[in-house]
């Protein structure tokens, strides 16, 4: 770990290590952070989930000066101690159980001995430390999604009537905390366009959209030839709009598509906790691979990528990664929201279980259309989401040589 003479400093706090860069927070967090340290001395603080720990000879460590982490309390006392502190101090549950004594103890140590030129808080939760950030250093949140609407999304489906209490005390805590956290940044990066408006909404001093990115070096075009009936999902369940979304796929698109092409295989890539269940009578035409070291075979020799998204916000990283790699993509409206994919020329966008199955089906008897929309994707992909291109517009926004965004441009 180096640094270099007359660099400006970033204390990147992160709610998870960001390397390995196995799940979209990550691959976003450790994405930002790359670019930041072609430009910037990068000091990382990072929360650390069980199982993580911090290794000093790996390629996180070569993009930063200095890492640093603080464990995640797990278990029935912690879980108590958060909900204590959530009721005392009104703040919502999931910035009670993200910033605890402990880390907010790192972070002054943090600015006392790196004195930084800038924070970058990687997670909405995080913004509870910004009053801890003396004046005259740069603040700047990245939201990965507008966290109180996705509560909001969520309360929506959410069932029982002690649930809907808890989401609901929840959802109003985190809108209020969002906007408070959005006034409290000097700077606050947004995932999509949509998402921008939205937070500029809550008075955001000023805001950009950075999209999640992509190498598009190394996630390329499959030189094996796909198979039009093999249809994938690229996605764990613990993320609850995925397993929402295949919930709906198994229970209402999948049959109607087998019951007119039989040889319709699905692969599913991601972590399968919690356990989703396929119906007996379809699981001859599923495979559950679950956690893959390397998900680019199965993707690349499968013909199309379904995204049944419902609930969400910001951009899918799934969707951005598909395009870099020239995938032919049936997604919801929702799914791709935020990605700039334009429909029957990058990507088919269906809504309802019949004109999901519908879409499928067609392109099954086109395997031609399933690579000229693949194509186009790849383009796009090159064009905006590439991490490098990204990385020259976030080093213009961190050292002030460009304006505010427009998030309707």
């Amino acid at each position: 770990m180096t640094s270099l003479a007359a660099r400006q400093k970033i204390l990147f706090v992160s709610a998870r290590l960001p390397f390995p860069a196995l799940e979209g927070h990550q691959i976003r967090a450790y994405g930002i952070l790359k670019q930041l340290a072609k430009y910037y001395d990068v000091h990382l603080l990072s929360i650390l989930r069980p199982g993580e720990e911090i290794s000093y000879t790996d390629e996180l460590s070569e993009q930063c000066v200095s890492i640093k982490g603080v464990k995640l309390k797990l278990g029935l006392a912690a879980n108590i101690s958060a909900g204590l502190s959530s009721l005392y101090k009104s703040l919502p549950l999931v910035v009670s159980r993200y910033v605890t004594p402990e880390l907010k103890q790192a972070f002054q140590h943090s600015l006392d001995t790196i004195k930084p030129d800038i924070v970058h808080l990687d997670l909405l939760p995080l913004a509870e430390l910004s009053h801890l950030v003396p004046s005259g250093i740069k603040t700047v949140l990245d939201e990965h999604n507008v966290e109180s609407d996705l509560i909001a999304q969520k309360l929506e489906i959410t069932s029982g009537v002690m649930n809907k209490i808890i989401y609901r005390r929840e959802q109003k805590l985190l809108a209020k905390f969002e906007q408070q956290a959005c006034l409290a940044s000097d700077l606050v990066l947004a995932c999509s366009d949509q998402d921008n408006h939205t937070l500029s909404q809550f008075g955001a001093i000023e805001v950009h959209t950075i999209p999640n990115g992509v190498d598009t070096t190394k996630l390329k075009p499959s030189k094996v030839a796909f198979d039009e009936n093999h249809i994938v999902f690229l996605g764990g369940m613990g993320w609850y709009p995925n397993r929402l979304g295949m919930e709906w796929f198994l229970k209402h698109v999948l049959e109607k598509i087998v019951s007119s092409n039989n040889k319709t295989h699905l692969h599913l890539i991601g972590n399968p906790e919690p356990y989703l269940e396929v119906p007996i009578h379809l699981s001859q035409y599923v495979t559950k691979h679950g956690f893959v070291d390397d998900f680019t075979k199965i993707v690349g020799a499968s013909g199309i990528m379904i995204v049944p998204l419902h609930v969400g916000s910001g951009t899918r990283l799934k969707v951005v990664e598909a395009a870099s790699m020239g995938c032919c993509m049936v997604s919801t409206r929702k799914g791709a929201e935020g990605v700039h994919l334009t429909n029957k020329q990058s990507v088919i966008f269906a809504d309802t279980d019949k004109d999901f199955a519908n879409a499928v089906l067609a392109l099954q008897k086109r395997p031609d259309a399933i690579k000229q929309i693949g194509n186009n994707a790849r383009k796009i992909a090159e064009q905006i989401y590439d991490w490098d291109a990204i990385g020259v517009k976030l080093n213009e926004i961190y050292s002030g040589s460009i304006q505010i965004d427009q998030a309707s441009a």
